[in-house]
């Protein structure tokens, strides 16, 4: 609007400048370098997937079964999931493995005084 009523008074606008367009095409390379930088470290750290070979173990037959063979079956299909987890070796792992950090450790490692 203000463009408008200055170009109807004939009165000269804000032209462009040349540093703001040397700046703007400054600020575009820096944008994309960030961003081929950023795919690289990312292509980089990107875990490789290994996937073991799945192991079929016994079904479980929930009627027929009595109850110490269907909890012994589970529980050795618990130990093979818990080997296969343990001894992988990918850099991304589920949460539940993860050590828990508290927020006191957090403080100290970011240097974070109380206020």
């Amino acid at each position: 609007m203000i463009r408008l009523l200055l170009r109807l008074f004939r009165i000269k606008d804000f032209e462009p400048n040349e540093t703001i367009s040397v700046l703007k095409e400054q600020l575009k390379i820096a944008n994309e370098e960030n961003h081929r930088l950023t795919d690289t470290l990312l292509n980089i750290l990107q875990p490789k997937a290994v996937e073991a070979t799945p192991i079929e173990l016994n079904q479980i037959a929930s009627s027929s079964a009595i109850f110490s063979r269907r909890r012994a079956a589970l529980e050795a299909k618990d130990r093979e999931e818990a080997r296969i987890i343990k001894s992988s070796t990918n850099l991304g792992k589920p949460d539940f493995v993860t050590d828990k950090i508290t927020t006191e450790q957090l403080e100290k490692e970011l240097n974070v005084e109380e206020a």
